[in-house]
């Protein structure tokens, strides 16, 4: 239990994907946490900012659901911390957002953020400010320079665009891990039992950034155990059921019962487009020449 008035080292952004650029920032406040005796922390919004500013809604690399245990797994923080972004927080000036906020409410020590990053009213608060300010309170800051790969920003922007295009590994890359999506495991319509390939089936987040429907190689994790699957994203346009789009893995060689389990989808790479077949004697052989293709996509891994 961590107490309300101990002191923090905070990493302040959005953190949508907890990319490696993120991951700087978070290995640097558990750093800064250690030398000073304090807790490593996480400050960021429950909703993303440019939302509300915008009022359209940006597709999310991480679900709501998932984000606090996407950041502290892969940050290694101690806490996260949400705060409501709403009209007020919108209007706050940044200085006051950095004293009352984070030192004043959240008893800061140091404070830890991205060369790139604005907060505060239109985005006044910026890193140099941020510093001169913390100068001022006493307290410790660093503005971490970005982090590129190819000569390019890694950005949650960027990484955004990747998985819009399918192009799986490439968003990995930028990631530091796979993009995943994560859920319980719901009932289907059992059709991939009547075609000899059981899935699991889980909803596609509203909020997220999908990629093109389609077929995958992919892995489950569940229960603590890593499967090798072949994974539909879409809307079973052979059997006209609608158009709800849902996540479906078959999991290779295996025969388990994981309803209503809470598992993890990472998608490595993109097969083939979704569509529809004139019936299901041609559906199942594309599913039997999908798993064949993950099979060698993961046995050239392997190697």
């Amino acid at each position: 239990m961590i107490e309300k008035d101990a002191k923090r080292a905070i990493a302040l952004g959005y953190f949508d994907g907890v990319h490696c650029g993120h991951q700087a920032l978070m290995r640097l406040a558990v750093q800064r946490a250690q030398e000073n005796g304090a807790v490593s922390s996480v400050f960021t919004f429950d909703v993303h900012p440019d939302t509300v500013i915008t009022g359209q809604p940006v597709p999310l690399i991480t679900s709501e659901a998932r984000r606090r245990d996407e950041i502290r797994e892969l940050g290694g923080v101690d806490e996260v911390i949400f705060g409501h972004f709403n009209d007020e927080m919108r209007n706050m000036d940044w200085r006051r957002f950095v004293d009352d906020v984070l030192v004043g409410q959240f008893h800061a020590c140091w404070i830890i953020t991205g060369e790139n990053n604005r907060f505060g009213y239109r985005g006044q608060g910026t890193p140099e400010r941020l510093r001169e300010e913390c100068v001022r309170l006493g307290i410790g800051c660093d503005i971490v320079e970005s982090v590129k790969i190819d000569n390019i920003v890694v950005s949650s922007t960027y990484i955004r665009q990747q998985i819009a295009a399918g192009n799986l590994e490439r968003a990995a890359q930028f990631l530091g891990h796979p993009y995943t999506i994560a859920g319980a495991v719901q009932h289907g319509r059992r059709v991939g039992r009547t075609l000899g390939f059981r899935t699991v089936n889980l909803a596609l987040p509203k909020e997220m950034q999908a990629p093109p429907f389609g077929v995958y190689v992919s892995r489950v994790i569940a229960g603590g155990q890593s499967h090798i699957a072949v994974t539909n994203i879409g809307v079973h346009p052979t059997f006209g059921e609608g158009d709800a789009a849902c996540v479906e893995p078959h999991i290779l060689d295996f025969d388990g019962d994981l309803y209503g389990a809470f598992v993890q989808v990472q998608l490595l790479h993109f097969l083939r487009p979704e569509r529809r077949f004139d019936d299901s004697e041609q559906l199942k052989a594309a599913i039997s020449d999908d798993v064949a293709q993950t099979r060698a996509w993961f046995e050239t891994a392997r190697k």
